[in-house]
């Protein structure tokens, strides 16, 4: 029945009209909600770019952190205190790099102490323990330093620290042994200082000789030296009088130098055979170490003497006579010339050279360790120091402890992520003026996927 009211229809019909409306600008506001499919769709898609720079933080987790050592000086060799980040570039291969990490000179060091306490020491080891202790005084508050002394035995004499009286305790601990297990030394030393970041060192006080290594070699020194970014300061200094004094007394090489238990590495100097020595500095491919016959070999194109008459004397300008010898000054014969080596390849012009077994085998051990301590500093960028008597060994600490003072670091990640175990060249340059760059020459990428 229809109503009889025209006012409550016209209501009615309004009414409707405003619901209408309200729903329809409620479903134009959220389309979302008006399609039930399109609802759980995500309201942002994120864009290539992202999906590329994820993608390159992954590779950059996935790689290695290359450290580079640096220290800047000017011409005169001060060392500059105040280098900033953007004022050094770095390339690998040639390929400019990304330099993503960067240490000044306030950051803590870690710095290895290594001290030689083999036989040769025991008359100093005062002197030594003294300039050691000396060392760590002049190191920075916040350093840390660990102390590993070896002989036949290595010691680890404690942990990082920078507490300077638990660190003389260490020092103090110091024992002199026999044998030398350089090798073994240095390797422990490279596997604490593998895990950590920063800045790192380590400071070697030795001769250089290795006579009772039973698991490291020269060459495992060096590679795992390569692959990690360590700056090595050797101090090196002359036992040579000693060691030979042993030697003698004791029969020869064989009578100082342990033999180690079977199975394990054989030692540096097996029974007089002495490994061919490596050119000093980067290499230019892999470093190996083969066996030579001789560690002085005498050769001559011309077996016997004969002269060598491929080129004969050129006779067309006379000999000129018109200055004759001046006598009246005769010559001094109270110092007659050393004729005994006319090869001139005497290492110690100072020490008359005897071609006996013993110095011969002296002369190839010491040669072996002066390249030993060179190429530990060439390839981590540092520097040998030399204290061939202990008074001048503080001046040496002294100077190592300046430099750290005042050392950066640089790391990246390279662009070049094979892991193929193959040795990469580093250059370092800087666009500041008037400043020299010193910098480790390069590193030995990991192998294996």
């Amino acid at each position: 029945m229809r109503s009889s009211n025209p006012q409550s229809r016209i209501a009615a019909i309004g009414l409707m009209l405003v619901l209408a409306t309200a729903a329809f600008g409620q479903a134009s506001q959220n389309p979302q909600q008006s399609d039930p499919a399109k609802k759980a769709q995500p309201a942002h898609v994120e864009t290539p770019r992202n999906d590329e720079n994820q993608s390159d933080q992954a590779i950059k987790l996935e790689a290695t952190l290359v450290t580079v050592p640096v220290i800047a000086s000017d011409r005169d060799g001060r060392y500059i205190p105040d280098m900033r980040r953007e004022q050094f570039s770095l390339h690998e291969d040639g390929v400019s790099q990304e330099i993503v990490f960067f240490a000044t000179i306030n950051e803590p060091f870690h710095v290895v102490l290594m001290l030689d306490t083999s036989a040769s020491t025991q008359e100093k080891l005062g002197q030594i323990r003294s300039a050691a202790a000396t060392f760590v005084e002049q190191l920075k508050p916040a350093d840390r330093v660990k102390v590993i002394s070896f002989d036949d035995e290595v010691r680890d004499l404690c942990d990082f620290t920078s507490d300077r009286s638990e660190l003389r305790g260490a020092i103090n601990q110091t024992r002199p042994g026999q044998g030398t297990k350089l090798y073994d030394a240095v390797a422990l030393a490279l596997r604490v200082l593998r895990t950590i970041k920063g800045r790192k060192a380590i400071v070697l006080f030795t001769d250089g000789v290795d006579m009772y290594s039973a698991r490291a070699r020269y060459e495992d020194n060096v590679i795992a030296l390569e692959e990690s970014g360590v700056i090595v300061y050797p101090i090196r200094y002359d036992t040579r009088v000693e060691t030979e004094a042993m030697m003698r007394s004791q029969g020869g090489i064989g009578g100082i130098i342990k033999r180690p238990p079977t199975g394990t590495t054989p030692p540096t100097v097996p029974g007089g055979e002495m490994p061919r020595l490596p050119p000093i500095g980067p290499p230019t491919g892999d470093v190996r170490i083969p066996p030579m016959e001789s560690p002085f070999p005498r050769t001559t194109p011309y077996p016997g003497g004969r002269p060598d008459n491929r080129y004969p004397q050129d006779n067309r300008y006379p000999q000129d006579n018109r200055y004759p010898q001046d006598n009246r000054f005769p010559q001094d014969n109270r110092f007659p010339q050393d004729n005994r080596f006319p090869d001139g390849r005497n290492p110690d012009p100072g020490r008359p050279r005897r071609n006996d077994p013993v110095s011969v085998e002296m002369d190839a051990l010491y040669e072996l360790a002066d390249r030993y301590l060179n190429d530990l500093a060439a390839f981590s960028g540092g520097k040998v120091s030399r204290a061939d008597t202990l008074y001048s060994l503080p001046a040496a600490f002294a100077q190592i402890a300046a430099e750290l003072r005042t050392q950066y670091a640089l790391g990246y990640y390279p662009s070049n992520a094979a892991r193929d175990g193959s040795y990469r060249k580093i250059q370092v340059r800087t666009n500041r003026k008037r400043v020299v760059i010193r910098a480790r020459p390069g590193y030995r990428a990991p192998a294996g996927s």
